[in-house]
């Protein structure tokens, strides 16, 4: 026998309330709200509450500073990526979703050569299409240059800007590689 926690009623139904009446209904008395409140407590003062942990058991500062430690050691070991890394990724992405939103992705584009290009972007340019994508220009390795911020916004989606203030990326990744080597 189940005892319905709305009108009290015995039933032998599935379910926990003895109709649907008592199931919909949404006003509960302050009394019911009250016994809820109260079988909830007594119900995480028996049993352990799975996010909380023992019942009365807190962190000592000592514990605290050791997890902080072993989190720090372990991203060492995996190796920590900088908000400089995110940035570049989520430009990278952006910049692919709206080459495939404009269809601008052929068979012969090299994604991880793009992704290199973005990566080895000097500072204070940004990667430009030279035919913008909007115009029908293509997401494809041959499309892109390095132009500082301000005349990449000035150029938006036209061919009007300082070609003279472009940088081929060939010539930066050239530079990169050899640094690196």
């Amino acid at each position: 026998m189940k005892k319905c926690p709305k009108c009290n009623s015995t039933h032998e139904k599935n379910g926990n309330f003895c109709s649907r009446k008592c199931g919909n209904s949404r006003t509960w008395s302050e009394e019911d709200k009250k016994k809820k409140s109260d079988s909830a407590k007594k119900y995480y003062d028996e049993n352990v509450h799975p996010g909380l942990g023992k019942p009365g058991w807190k962190h000592s500062d000592e514990q605290k500073l050791l997890k902080k430690k072993l989190s720090l050691e372990m991203w060492d070991k995996i190796g920590r990526k900088s908000s400089e890394h995110y940035r570049l990724a989520n430009i990278h992405t952006v910049n692919k979703y709206r080459a495939r939103r404009y269809d601008a992705i052929t068979e012969s584009t090299d994604l991880n050569l793009i992704k290199e290009i973005y990566k080895y972007c000097p500072k204070g340019y940004e990667v430009d299409h030279i035919i913008a994508l909007a115009c029908e220009g293509e997401h494809h390795q041959d499309n892109l240059q390095y132009l500082p911020a301000i005349e990449n916004r000035k150029k938006n989606k036209t061919q009007n800007y300082n070609k003279d203030l472009a940088v081929r990326w060939q010539d930066v990744l050239k530079i990169s590689t050899r640094s690196s080597l």
